[in-house]
């Protein structure tokens, strides 16, 4: 059995039945959706998911024509991907808790891929969706910068939108437990700007805060969509990295908590590793 919950707890949910399939999805829709480099997705049957608790606290935004996303009222966490009528939901690995017992199958639209991101695996890849399940093509607003050089990014809905000026201060890959739950991700992609480089384009008063009691883990998403978003952090905003409009220039240049990170998720070690965090200020 399956279970998981939301970054806060408020919401939890299990799975009593098998795990039809697992994949990575790379898609610029689950990018935006999880605030990461990729999605990981379990396949199981409608009838095997029930919610455990809190599912008064789950929002519906509508995707697609064939999807919803339900993320967290609270904490903004993605925790579930489903359709009118479908047999089958899809559940982000990032909440599930402990080892789930099976492992990811494939890359799917790896022709989307982040433009910071490899992969390091030797899993089928495929440009779309491994089956032709057809449906239209989404239309996302989109918001480029407005200012010259700078790198700008958006909400899943496009009720959010900002930019940034380059360069970032850094890049990283966070692999902890609570940025897991957070995107509902392997792991989170976080850029640090400075404040006095950040501006919103958009939507500021539609962007929602959570920091995790007696922490300082801090995130904030759209309240519209649950799009993760960039946060405040003393001088300088934190920028998921799935909510960029573009290339930012930047790539990752280590891995952080490598020590708490997903046993289903390859890890690229290409990159200096951190197993504790990187210090002086080891909390994203």
């Amino acid at each position: 059995m399956l279970t998981g919950s939301c970054l806060c707890g408020a919401i939890a949910f299990a799975v009593n039945g098998p795990v039809g399939s697992v994949g990575h999805c790379h898609c610029s829709m689950c990018r935006k959706s999880h605030g990461s480099t990729f999605a990981t997705f379990a396949t199981v049957s409608t009838d095997d998911f029930r919610w455990v608790r809190g599912e008064e606290r789950v929002v519906t935004y509508r995707s697609s024509a064939l999807r919803s996303r339900r993320f967290c009222v609270r904490c903004g966490s993605a925790v579930l991907v489903d359709g009118d009528g479908e047999r089958d939901v899809l559940v982000p690995l990032g909440n599930v808790a402990g080892d789930p017992g099976v492992r990811p199958r494939r890359h799917a639209f790896t022709a989307s891929m982040a433009p910071w991101h490899a992969i390091v695996d030797d899993l089928p890849r495929h440009d779309a969706h491994p089956q032709a399940l057809g449906g239209p093509v989404v239309d996302r607003p989109t918001h480029p910068p407005k200012t010259p050089g700078a790198v700008g990014g958006s909400c899943l809905c496009g009720a959010v939108a900002y930019e940034f000026d380059r360069p970032p201060l850094r890049m990283y890959n966070c692999h902890c437990s609570r940025c897991r739950r957070a995107v509902s991700a392997a792991y989170q992609t976080v850029l640090r700007v400075r404040r006095s480089g950040f501006r919103w384009l958009a939507g500021a008063d539609s962007v929602a805060g959570y920091r995790l009691p007696r922490t300082r883990f801090q995130c904030a998403f759209c309240r519209v969509c649950g799009s993760r978003t960039p946060w405040e952090r003393e001088a300088q905003v934190c920028v998921p990295a799935g909510s960029l409009d573009g290339d930012p220039g930047e790539r990752p240049r280590c891995n952080i908590y490598t020590d708490s990170r997903a046993v289903w998720g390859a890890l690229d070690e290409r990159l200096e590793s951190w197993p504790a965090g990187l210090t002086p200020d080891p909390d994203p």
